[in-house]
């Protein structure tokens, strides 16, 4: 049931999505290049129970560059449905689309936990990622992620390995570090085995699953951009 909750929440905010893009067409082809993210995220953030002072948290759509495969990259979107400000960290979940080489029956989105610092120099160089999640939370007591990607891959890697080798990579890593990647192919060996028991880890490991692991990474550079727009940022 949670996994239909996070596709479910997906699908409502792409038809908000749509209904904000048609309300403001005035019949009009031209009209639809008009229409700008930050109408649409004010949109969903003031027209119904969602926002500041509704009964949900502040949504957003967020663009990013998919890529895939063949690195061929791709203007996206992905959606932050889930956004709430700690004493110095923000809490945030990022549906997004990352695989798109299967079917379209099994294409399913998938959805980031992430914690991002406030840094006391309000400096947005100075983000880091404190945790990094597709399942539990940092407290470990909710689903804050989905896995929507394949379990293996068909070359066979898993979503266990992403689990303890991958993921495990980034947090700690700030902002400027994160937006020096493109791909995991931008990861040097000596960076990816520091950490204690990361000695034997290369990225080759993930050689079969360089659409999810790349991906991640582009969601990260999105979510950080967001991140820095915030108005702890701003004061």
């Amino acid at each position: 049931m949670k996994r239909k909750h996070y596709i479910f929440a997906v699908l409502v905010l792409i038809l908000i999505f749509i209904v904000s893009g048609c309300s403001n067409t005035q019949n009009s082809a031209d009209s639809k290049a008009d229409i700008t993210i930050e109408q649409v995220n004010d949109f969903l953030n003031n027209s119904a129970g969602l926002g500041p002072n509704g009964i949900g948290n502040v949504v957003s759509v967020i663009p990013h560059a998919h890529i895939d495969g063949p690195k061929n990259e791709t203007p996206f979107y992905a959606f932050v449905n889930f956004k709430y400000r700690a004493r110095d960290y923000i809490k945030y979940q990022v549906s997004y689309l990352s695989c798109t080489c299967r079917e379209a029956s099994v294409n399913m989105w998938q959805t980031m936990y992430v914690e991002l610092t406030l840094p006391e120099s309000k400096n947005p160089e100075d983000v880091k990622v404190k945790f990094l999640s597709f399942d539990k939370d940092s407290t470990g007591h909710y689903n804050g992620g989905h896995w929507g990607d394949s379990d293996p891959v068909p070359a066979g890697v898993t979503y266990e390995l992403f689990m303890t080798e991958y993921i495990p990579f980034f947090p700690q890593k700030d902002s400027k570090y994160i937006h020096s990647l493109s791909t995991i192919d931008d990861i040097k060996v000596e960076e990816y085995q520091e950490g204690e028991g990361r000695d034997g880890y290369t990225t080759d490991a993930l050689s079969g699953a360089t659409v999810s692991a790349n991906n991640i990474i582009r969601i990260l550079n999105s979510i950080m951009d967001y991140h820095a727009a915030d108005e702890f940022f701003n004061n």
